[in-house]
């Protein structure tokens, strides 16, 4: 955040009063505070909220009375009726809500969505999705923040997925696995149906470490797996992160190749300067609160479609 002039990190909250004092000495922060309330109160711009997901709701609502636009941490909601009540309270405030995906970050992203958009690989036809955030690996038996599957595994990839393709789900089928917990999805797969006719499937656990994703079209495609690009496409590409020289090559790039070119490229992607420069309408924010609300009312879609074993309307 200190790279850029858009904003910076001036006071901190946590729910124990040392722990937030030991991280405003660590980072030298004029304010800490143990009071989400006087947090508020202190003066900031905005609130970026990366605590407890359990704790979100009254955090937003609390925010938005007082005007205080939120930037909140992907998976942002526990739950839909949650997200409903967190976009109606900045609604009423007449603040903004939006929510920090760290893909949504990355100049290699940002990137490969200006090339979507100059019809790089034509039109897309399917998209691929496998996500692990390993939750339950250390103890099978914790009870995480956000313990479904769905919202906490799947919901980060699809609001990137929203926000390269400019595209939004119809229907969705879906299954879970409770492999390890009786009461908890461990694991969930769907797969859907965007407008314009792409098909898209997605695979999330919480018993793995995975983050693959990737977009095929009609003239070529995309896939990032761990720190390795693959790419092939129809024409020509110059950006500020990489060059596509020879249309139909099929190339692979790691990052540790792209590093000074990220470096140099990730003060202008950085969420929160950008997150500043949309509230003050000079920028495009990536996943304001109603893009993530239509993104969570898919996800609950598969919630429904694993219940019922049919597919269901996503919109």
């Amino acid at each position: 955040m200190r790279q850029h002039d858009d904003c910076d990190l001036i006071a901190v909250h946590a729910a124990d009063a040392a722990t937030a004092a030991r991280f405003a000495n660590d980072h030298r922060l004029g304010f800490a505070t143990g009071d989400f309330a006087a947090l508020l109160a202190y003066g900031i711009d905005f609130v970026l909220l990366t605590g407890p997901v359990r704790e979100r709701l009254a955090q937003v609502q609390l925010a938005a009375e007082q005007g205080v636009p939120c930037l909140v941490a992907a998976p942002w909601a526990a739950d839909l009726d949650s997200a409903r009540s967190m976009v109606a309270a900045v609604a009423a405030g007449g603040t903004r809500l939006g929510v920090l995906v760290p893909a949504l970050g990355d100049p290699v992203f940002e990137q490969l969505r200006r090339m979507l958009v100059d019809d790089w690989l034509g039109a897309p036809v399917a998209l691929q999705v496998l996500a692990g955030d390993g939750a339950l690996l250390a103890d099978p038996r914790a009870t995480p923040d956000v313990g479904d599957a769905f919202f906490a595994v799947l919901g980060p990839p699809l609001h990137l997925a929203s926000w390269l393709l400019g595209r939004s789900a119809t229907a969705v089928t879906a299954q879970v696995t409770r492999t390890f917990r009786p009461d908890l999805a461990d694991a969930a797969a769907a797969t859907l149906v965007l407008r314009g006719g792409a098909v898209g499937s997605l695979v999330g656990s919480r018993m793995a470490r995975a983050d693959t994703f990737a977009v095929h079209g009609t003239h070529g495609g995309l896939r990032l797996a761990g720190d390795r690009l693959w790419l092939v496409g129809r024409k020509a590409h110059h950006g500020p992160v990489f060059d596509y020289l020879v249309p139909g090559r099929e190339v692979s790039i790691g990052r540790d190749e792209l590093a000074a070119a990220i470096a140099a490229a990730a003060p202008r992607s950085e969420p929160c300067g950008r997150f500043a420069r949309w509230l003050e309408d000079t920028d495009a924010f990536p996943c304001p609160a109603e893009q993530a609300l239509a993104d969570l009312e898919v996800i609950d879609a598969m919630r429904r479609a694993a219940i019922s074993g049919r597919c269901e309307a996503a919109s």
